[in-house]
């Protein structure tokens, strides 16, 4: 499960902001109620980048094309009880 944002800046401020009760790790996490790990995580990106959100992820490349995509799309959205059988022979 991710963080949200929020909670990533949450940790920020409960442990390191001027103004915030400067918790420590294990404080931090229960008050978020996540892994210290976690917590320590978030706090080593931001005094490295100053940056909490996501990073780009590579992912699995496409196994089609858009084109292909779309064509998928019209014949499901035409014939309201083609099956992905039908739509698999339409397509080869």
């Amino acid at each position: 499960m991710t963080l949200s944002v929020d909670k990533r800046y949450e940790i920020i401020f409960l442990s390191r902001h001027p103004m915030g009760p400067q918790l420590g790790v294990k404080a931090v996490a229960k008050a978020i109620k996540c892994a210290k790990s976690t917590v320590q995580y978030w706090l080593n990106r931001w005094k490295e980048s100053k940056d909490l959100s996501d990073s780009k992820r590579i992912g699995r490349p496409r196994s089609t094309t858009k084109k292909v995509d779309q064509r998928i799309s019209d014949l499901a959205s035409t014939d309201n009880i083609a099956t992905t059988r039908d739509i698999q022979r339409v397509l080869k």
